[in-house]
């Protein structure tokens, strides 16, 4: 074994340990906001079920010791009510029938109230610091929301598993329906809500559940009152609230709540009473653009880039026009298997929720973005100073003042709304800060592809209608501004949601001011869209 293959399970090993000295205490994890983080808990699930066995187990030998004690006593007890006296004149069946009575019975009454599996009821306690709290199961629950709006999926195919035409080997619980139902109504959505309640009742089967954990009839009847409630399907609302006041009679609170129902269907419609409209315009784009059925643009052509760089001409790139306006290239096989396994393999050791960035703050919030991230320094090691060159010969520009690699997994329904790279420097002057000065706006983009994703996850472009698919080892590569240093608004692409696989990406964004010399502000008329051609 060589040095390099010793040193490379290291690659950004130190970069990384100082990006977390600099930005101090670690930000909360969020769970599904990245399938490689999520694996944790499969193995935290394992140890539950395991000590859950073991609780059994000990609830198993208590029973099986009060049945074989239950046989025993009720022989001899059979034996003397044939012949009470006669049992009874035998001094040593008399004798032991007082002790039993005195003693024995005091003893059960012990043995009954012990609690059993009081140590793995501990470690339950222990291991509940690490179970995803609620912010976890509404992530969860807007993923697959997401999924379901972004391609515009049946909601019953994807309770059964079937997702985009193709059948998974999974498919949800009445429990799961659930969850997703209280979470769309708790989120202002109550006509999704109904859809998704409706179904549970369809799909419960789960009656060999503790009451503590399956969906009671009462509760499932109260919350698709509320939302027919919400949706002003007041008739509805009634029905439902009466039904559920059959199972709960003495409830005042439902009582009070029909009340209330029987004055709003008398009163006109109630404008505060509508569905919240929230600004999901960029998702609705997000669904157009990631479902549209593109026709291949005339014109356009496969090549082999020898020209960029003199390295080139002895190894070649090839290159795949994705569009000319703007220009769009995937440049194929630019990363090994070994590579993208290097660049991998610690990133689950410190995944941070990716934000989005504008020029006034940081928005963590994350609808706008589901995925984690980790920045790795590419001078830190010679497979990140490789790929840098490699960057070069497929642009042609100077990356001296570039930025880090950002490395990406996306989790349940990842994905990112449609979206700008540049800053827009030139004409926002209230965003010319030092942070943003450094090496000027970002003048081009390239985007590296580290997996297949099995299903969704592209990459689109909606104002000029491209789409481009995930594929280990490929990346893309576009401009943000034009020939004059001005935003190019066609540059606007946005991140598909993923419905199955693990979507890892890495990004290079490459600034502006490193490339006076190698990419000079021409009039718009005289100069290209990019230095290939």
């Amino acid at each position: 074994m060589n040095l390099k293959s010793i040193l490379l399970p290291g690659f950004f090993l130190v970069s990384l340990h100082l990006l977390t000295l600099i930005q101090g205490e670690e930000q909360k994890s969020t769970n599904s906001f990245s399938v490689v983080t999520m694996v944790p808990l499969v193995k935290l699930e394992k140890i539950l079920i395991d000590n859950l066995e073991e609780y059994a187990k000990a609830m198993d030998h208590k029973l099986q010791i009060i049945r074989r004690n239950i046989q025993k006593m009720r022989r001899e007890n059979k034996k003397a009510q044939l012949d009470a006296i006669g049992y009874l004149s035998n001094p040593l069946n008399g004798f032991s029938l007082v002790r039993r009575l005195h003693q024995d019975w005091v003893g059960w009454l012990q043995y009954m109230v012990q609690p059993v599996g009081a140590s793995q009821i501990r470690n339950l306690n222990f291991w509940r610091s690490r179970l995803p709290c609620k912010e976890d199961l509404h992530d969860a629950c807007e993923g697959l929301v997401r999924i379901q709006g972004n391609y515009e999926l049946n909601i019953t195919d994807i309770i059964r598993g079937k997702l985009q035409g193709r059948q998974h080997n999974a498919s949800m619980s009445a429990t799961d329906i659930f969850a997703v139902g209280n979470y769309l109504l708790n989120t202002s959505r109550p006509a999704s809500a109904i859809q998704w309640l409706q179904e549970v009742a369809i799909h419960s089967q789960e009656s060999f559940l503790p009451a503590e954990i399956s969906v009671k009839a009462d509760e499932l009847l109260k919350l698709l009152a509320l939302a027919h409630e919400r949706n002003q399907s007041f008739p509805n609302a009634l029905v439902l609230m009466e039904s559920c006041l059959k199972l709960r009679p003495h409830d005042a609170d439902l009582v009070r709540k029909c009340r209330e129902i029987e004055e709003l269907m008398g009163s006109p419609l109630n404008a505060t009473l509508k569905e919240k409209k929230k600004s999901y315009l960029s998702l609705k784009e997000m669904a157009i653009a990631c479902n549209a059925t593109l026709k291949n643009p005339t014109g356009l052509h496969c090549f082999y880039n020898f020209n960029t760089t003199s390295f080139l001409r002895l190894a070649p790139l090839k290159v795949e026009q994705v569009g000319l306006h703007p220009q769009v290239l995937l440049y194929h096989e630019v990363l090994s298997p070994r590579e993208i396994t290097s660049i991998i393999r610690i990133a689950p050791q410190i995944m941070q929720v990716k934000t989005t960035t504008t020029m006034k703050k940081t928005n963590s919030q994350t609808h706008y973005r589901t995925a984690k991230f980790q920045w790795i320094d590419k001078e830190m090691s010679e497979l990140g100073r490789r790929i840098n060159r490699r960057i070069g010969d497929m642009t042609g520009f100077d990356l001296q003042d570039s930025e880090s690699f950002q490395v990406i997994n996306y989790g349940i329904g990842g994905h990112y709304i449609p979206h700008f790279d540049f800053f827009n420097l030139s004409s926002d002057h209230s965003k010319r800060n030092e942070d943003y000065m450094i090496g000027g706006d970002r003048i081009a983009t390239v985007l590296f592809y580290l997996s297949d994703v099995e299903q969704g996850g592209a990459t689109a472009f909606p104002n000029a209608r491209y789409i481009v698919y995930p594929r280990a080892g490929t990346a893309l590569f576009w401009h943000n501004l034009d020939t004059e240093g001005n935003i190019d608004l066609l540059s606007r692409h946005t991140a598909c949601a993923v419905i199955s696989g693990s979507k890892w990406v890495m990004t290079e964004w490459i600034r502006e001011q490193a490339q006076m010399f190698i990419r000079p502000c021409l009039p718009r008329k005289k100069a290209t869209s990019t230095r290939l051609g």
